[in-house]
């Protein structure tokens, strides 16, 4: 698909790109979704987190718990 167009081309249709892009997110409606999706992004790793610290917590309680009996025993 390339071979028939000039690196002129390719670099003018990529600057036509970038000048959309940055159209794009001056746009008040975009930026308004991309601040929802990092806001919704933040709270999936705090979630996500509470969820490791918890798991590492019962783990802990775990291994405590096989310790005790092995001592017991």
């Amino acid at each position: 698909m390339f071979n028939n167009i000039s690196k002129t081309g390719v670099f003018f249709l990529g600057a036509l790109a970038g000048i959309a892009i940055v159209a794009m997110l001056k746009s008040k409606t975009v930026q308004k979704g991309c601040a929802k999706i990092v806001a919704a992004g933040k709270q999936l790793k705090d979630e996500a987190q509470s969820f490791v610290e918890t798991v590492k917590e019962d783990a802990e309680d775990i291994a405590e718990e096989v310790k005790q009996e092995n001592k017991t025993e």
